[in-house]
């Protein structure tokens, strides 16, 4: 038997779980995100959400260990790479770095002043907001790595969407402007309007003529570029125009 499966098989199940079996299931799910990742799939951010949910929910913590003094980061890594790879845990490179990103998101699942599934929740909002935005994110795994680390500097005080939108994009937040806020507002007016977004579909015909408004605002941007562009062409030929 490999050591990982050791490792996995003499996981020891939390005292108030004896007679639950979530964990052992917990571990079965970890597998099958590991022979996703086998399969060429990105697991990894399924797996950041599925762990931060266990420990939410008291089916794993940062201290239990098991017979041999593994805590559930290394029992739960040892299960995915058992499941994506042949090899011996001891066989992959950055292990213990692995290992210390899931502890993260395993204690981040255990704070009690947050909502830690709210949180990720959020987190994958964000991200998916600034994707929208045709702007360039991290990759998810890193992305929620990096929340739940800023995440326990605040024990209180939970990050919201701003700060995430923030910390998603690959180069750092963009200086905001008048053009992209009203941008913003648009996609959010369009979505309720066509009901594809997750609020409900409003029918209201304020709301329709705020989006219509708004439009009409962006597009005086557009045709301040436009000119500008005439100038410009103008000047090379030079030619001057009066408007």
């Amino acid at each position: 038997m490999s050591d990982v499966a050791n490792t996995v098989d003499t996981a020891e199940t939390p005292a108030h779980l004896k007679n639950d079996k979530r964990y052992a299931e917990a571990l079965k799910t970890i597998r099958k995100f590991g022979a996703e990742s086998a399969g060429g799939r990105d697991a990894l951010p399924k797996l950041a959400m599925y762990v931060v949910k266990l420990a939410a929910d008291g089916v794993i913590d940062a201290e239990t260990k098991n017979a041999k003094g593994d805590d559930s980061a290394k029992v739960l890594y040892a299960a995915y790479v058992e499941a994506e790879s042949s090899k011996s845990i001891h066989d992959h490179s950055g292990t213990r770095a692995n290992e210390s990103k899931l502890r993260q998101l395993i204690k981040v699942g255990c704070m009690t002043g947050i909502d830690a599934n709210q949180l990720m929740q959020d987190a994958f909002d964000a991200r998916e907001r600034m994707i929208a935005e045709e702007q360039k994110v991290k990759p998810a795994y890193p992305f929620y790595v990096e929340v739940a680390r800023d995440q326990l500097g605040k024990p209180t005080e939970q990050l919201d969407g701003d700060y995430l939108e923030g910390i998603a994009l690959k180069d750092g937040p963009k200086e905001k402007t008048v053009e992209g806020e009203i941008k913003r507002a648009m996609k959010i007016l369009e979505n309720l309007i066509s009901g594809e977004g997750k609020a409900p579909k409003d029918t209201d015909e304020l709301t329709d003529a705020a989006f219509q408004a708004l439009r009409d605002r962006a597009y005086k941007f557009e045709q301040v570029r436009q000119i500008a562009k005439m100038h410009e062409a103008a000047a090379k030929a030079g030619i001057t125009l009066t408007f």
